[in-house]
């Protein structure tokens, strides 16, 4: 029986959850996170607000998994693309993150975004949920993202996160919540639509976020009732 876990990072992203008709849903606590309680497609799952960025995500995470004995993670929101290929509304799972604004190199001599401990450059989503996920949902492309505390607006920067790591995504919380799941040794799922584009910036993300975050909501509906 799988606990699962849904860690969600804006408030427009969660309430996209409760605009569900097919959802009920109970409040559990509003203090540190808004957490509820939601039965979708006849599965409980607990969903935490856990606000934007990288720090918050983490704690969030660890938080829900401590005190709910969570032993599986999802998280689904909006990303900006990095590619001319990935566009507006289009959901992608997340099967390798990149850590672009760790920089050890004047110390330890190393790569940006190099992780010691985990031996790696890119920090790899793979476990079996998300392997028979993966199987079974062929037509959503699995990509690598680019995770920071920094929304990425400058088409410059995007090129540079593109052509120097080959990062197809940017966003601010998938960092986070995968550093926090794989210390705990909990699978975890990254469902993630894209609300911007490479030549798009603040004002089409504004336009779009309600959209997109439904259009990832409706792919994770899908993989709920396959876990």
């Amino acid at each position: 029986m799988k606990n699962i876990g849904l860690v969600v990072a804006t408030e427009t992203e969660f309430e996209t959850i409760f605009k569900n008709k097919n959802t009920t849903f109970k409040t559990l606590e509003t203090t540190p996170f808004i957490i509820k309680e939601v039965i979708i497609n006849d599965k409980k799952i607990v969903a935490i607000n856990c606000g934007i960025g990288e720090i918050y995500s983490a704690i969030a995470t660890q938080y829900l998994i401590n005190k709910y004995n969570i032993n599986c993670i999802l998280n689904y929101g909006v990303v900006g693309s990095l590619s001319d290929s990935i566009n507006l509304n289009n959901v992608v799972f997340v099967d390798k993150i990149f850590d672009y604004q760790l920089d050890l190199s004047p110390i330890d001599n190393v790569p940006v975004g190099y992780h010691e401990e985990l031996n790696s450059l890119y920090i790899n989503i793979s476990n079996n949920i998300f392997d028979d996920i993966k199987t079974k949902f062929k037509n959503i492309q699995s990509v690598t993202c680019a995770s920071g505390n920094k929304f990425v607006s400058e088409v410059e920067e995007k090129d540079y996160l593109f052509n120097k790591f080959n990062c197809q995504i940017c966003e601010m919380e998938s960092l986070g919540i995968a550093l926090t799941a794989i210390k705990n040794n909990i699978p975890v799922i990254f469902i993630k639509g894209v609300s911007d584009t490479k030549t798009g910036g603040a004002k089409e993300y504004k336009n779009m976020v309600e959209q997109s975050a439904t259009a990832a909501f409706n792919v994770l509906l899908s993989i709920i009732e396959s876990i």
